[in-house]
This record gives structure tokens, sequence and C-alpha cells, in this order.
């Protein structure tokens, strides 16, 4: 064989030890060749054991930077390989090196959903809730990512969930966002208690609300002393979702905790207003202390009603200025049929009714459909109209006196807790009275004894 060529294959094999670290058998593999940071992470990269295993056990600079800055710690986190980082780890490398845009080694384990790796470098980190360049922690990069594991972990590090990235996301709307309602119900779970509601916690509910989340909907009351109130607003929540007849946004707040007997503030604000029937808001806007039940009494929502009462709301409670209760509203407002709710019942108009006709002064009982009885009535005279419309029987009184006109008005029975109702009185075929349907004896006496309470009636 030629001797060049020998001495070409020399040079070859050379080449090769050299790579390897040794030119001789008796060399010392560490001593001869060093790995650069920059061969380490290519080593890493490229799963090159050899490599890595020199570079440690040179203990070369384990902090050293390569491109963008980057420590070798969080450039080997990246590559998902957790036994060389916590080798680097184990070699004395240090947690709290960034690199140029802040992105942490806590980051890239949380990133990449190590759960092994962030639970060893969060205690050993400065600061675990730091943020990057972009306001972003090592929770904002775990909850981008979904992983749920790491979440729980950091959560309890980051005092702030409502801190803002700079694109306006939060640890709260990223939870959010996920399709995962573990996510949500993990933060709110360290979300602290607070008598005011802040933006994100209000965006919170309205997520929840519409997502049909009723358990983070009662973790979310449960957490605040005040009721929710619309950003910008002054009108609590469930009165504006009462106003607007949404019952399943009323029904979700009061089984998730927010109080029946919630108050309108004294000045309500515009579009609230807008939302309610003209003699309803004239009610509402001048009086003061009006609870939702009264605001539901008159915009007329039975279920709602019901659900409030349900719900403990107080039937009783009267509002502040004019002493109002729930059911003068429903009866002013000619709401008959959240009257009868809040007078705890009465018959349906089909089963039972009176019907009370002006132009024949006549009055009849329909049962199922069919007049079951019939008789003369005196309605008011010119002056003294009768009120037209729908009402209910609201009380009864045996032996009432009016107030009014100082006469007596027996077996009377009050119209909506008006200051009208039918009684025995004389009936001359004729209106004649002062504004109340007077009855003849017998009828009186019949209509006192066997209609209820919350009957119908309807003047017309």
């Amino acid at each position: 064989m030629p001797l060049f060529t020998h001495q070409k294959t020399a040079v070859v094999l050379l080449s090769g030890f050299a790579f390897l670290g040794m030119t001789d058998v008796g060399s010392a593999p560490e001593q001869l060749t060093r790995v650069t940071p920059e061969q380490f992470v290519r080593a890493v990269t490229l799963r090159q054991s050899h490599s890595i295993d020199l570079f440690l056990k040179q203990h070369r600079d384990l902090n050293a930077r390569t491109g963008q800055d980057r420590p070798i710690l969080v450039s080997t986190i990246l590559q998902k390989d957790g036994q060389t980082a916590r080798r680097l780890l184990d070699a004395g490398a240090c947690v709290d090196l960034a690199d140029e845009t802040g992105f942490s080694p806590l980051m890239a384990a949380a990133l990449i959903g190590d759960v092994d790796l962030v639970q060893r470098i969060a205690p050993l980190a400065t600061n675990p809730a730091a943020a990057d360049r972009t306001g972003r922690t090592a929770l904002h990069y775990a909850m981008a990512a979904g992983q749920l594991d790491v979440v729980q972990i950091l959560l309890p590090s980051v005092p702030d969930l409502s801190r803002p990235t700079k694109d306006g996301r939060t640890i709260m709307t990223m939870a959010l966002e996920q399709e995962n309602p573990s996510f949500a119900n993990l933060v709110l779970d360290h979300v602290p208690a607070a008598e005011s509601w802040r933006p994100e916690t209000l965006r919170m509910l309205d997520a929840a609300l519409a997502a049909g989340r009723d358990d983070q909907v009662e973790i979310l009351l449960s957490k605040h002393s005040t009721p929710p109130v619309p950003e910008g607003k002054k009108v609590p929540l469930l009165a504006y979702a009462i106003a607007a007849g949404n019952f399943g946004t009323c029904r979700a707040l009061l089984d998730g905790g927010a109080d029946p007997d919630t108050v309108l503030p004294d000045k309500c604000d515009s579009d609230f207003l807008a939302l309610l029937s003209p003699r309803l808001r004239s009610y509402i806007d001048g009086d003061k202390g009006v609870t939702v039940i009264t605001l539901a009494a008159g915009v007329g929502g039975c279920d709602i009603l019901k659900a409030l009462l349900d719900a403990g709301a107080d039937r009783n409670r009267a509002t502040a200025r004019f002493k109002m209760l729930p059911l003068y509203i429903a009866a002013e407002t000619g709401k008959w049929q959240c009257a009868q709710v809040l007078l705890g019942g009465g018959p349906s108009p089909d089963q039972l009714r009176i019907e009370i006709s002006l132009a024949s002064q006549h009055a009849s009982v329909i049962k199922d459909g069919i007049s079951v009885f019939d008789t003369v009535c005196s309605t008011g005279r010119e002056g003294f109209s009768t009120r037209i419309g729908d009402f209910v029987i609201t009380d009864k009184d045996r032996n009432h006196r009016s107030t009014i006109y100082k006469v007596d008005m027996p077996y009377f029975m009050r119209l909506s807790c008006l200051d009208f109702g039918m009684h025995e009185g004389v009936v001359p075929n004729y209106p004649a009275s002062h504004g109340c349907i007077r009855l003849p004896g017998e009828a009186a006496r019949k209509l006192f004894a066997e209609i209820p309470v919350g009957t119908l009636v309807t003047v017309k």
C-alpha cells in the first residue's frame, strides 16, 4: 500500500480521536477537547449524549448563554430534555437567569408542561411570578399551553390574577378561553374575597352565566359581599335581568346566592329605566329603597317573581319613600297575575272570574267558561267613573267603613289594593256610586262567601 495512503488514514483516525477528545491511549479526553456552550446546545438538540456528558464533566459555565442571550438551561428545557435539565440544576445552574426577552427556565418548563421540572424550579426561583417583556408569567405560559397540572402548581405563587399582559389578557380571561372548565374552576378557587367587583371578575361572571356554569357563578358570588353591577353602571345585574325579562340569568344568579332582596340605587341608570313601562318607571325613579321583588312585580314576570319568593325575598318589604309593597306595584301597574302570586294564589280565569259590565250594569260569575251567577249592580256615576281593566280581589272586610265618604260598605271586596271595590249598597239600576261596584245585599253576601281572594275581576 502506498505510504501516503497510510498517512491519510492516520490523519483521518487522528481527527476522529480528536473529536472524541483523545489523540493517544494515555490522554485524558476532558483535558484535550472542550465542548462549548453552543456545541452543548446542539448536542442537546441532536440528543448526543457523549458531548452532553463531556460538557457536564468539564464543569464548564453552567449559566452560559447562546443565541438570543438564552441560558443553556432554558434551551435544554425547551428541547424537552428533562433529564439533562435536571443534571444542569444538580450541577448548580441558576434558575433565575432569563433570555433577552425575560423568558426564564420556569416559563420554559411551564410552557412544555414538565410538572417535575416546574415543581423543582418554582421553589428555587426568587420570584415565581416574574413576568417577561410581554407581561407573561410562567402561569400565563402554562395557561396558554393548556397545561392544567402546571397551572394548579403555579396558581398559589401569583398574587394578582387580574394583572394583564401587554395584549390585555389576564389569567382570568385565559382561563375562560379554555374549553375545559377545570381551568376556570381552578382560577376561581384562588380569586381572593373582596367587597367590590372588579372588571375581570365581572367578565368571568358574564362568561359563566353565558356558558351555564352554575358552579362558577356560585363561587364568584360567594367571594363578593356586594351584588354584581355591570361596568360603568349603578343598577345591579340582577335588576337588569329582571327588567329585561331574562329568567335564565335571574335563576342562575339566585341559585348562585344572589340576594333576593337586592336594593336598587336611589338614582338608576337611564338605560335601565328605558327598559320599564312609563308607569312603573315613575314609581321606580321617584322612590327609594326599591327591592328587586318590587321591580319584578311591576315588570310582570311571574316566573321571576316566583323564583325570588322561592329564594326568600320579602314580599312585605315596603319602599322607603312611598311605602309601596310589591303587591301595590303589581296592582298599580295592572299586573294582576303577579298580584295573584304575591297573594299566595288565586283561581285561573278559565276556572273562575267575575265580569262587570258598565253598559248593562250587571255582574256575572263565570265558572269553567259558563255564567253561573248574574246580578244587577250599580257602578260610578258621572264625575266618579268606575275604573275599567283587569283587577284581582286583594282583601275582604265584612264590616268595612269608607274612610273617604264615612259610610258603611258591608261585604267589601277590594280590587287590586286600590280605593274601590265591590260591596253591598243601594242599586237603583243605573250608575250611582262614587266609583265602587254596588251589589244587592244577597248577591254581595254570596260573592263575599264564595269568591276567594285572588279572583280576577274584569270591568269593561
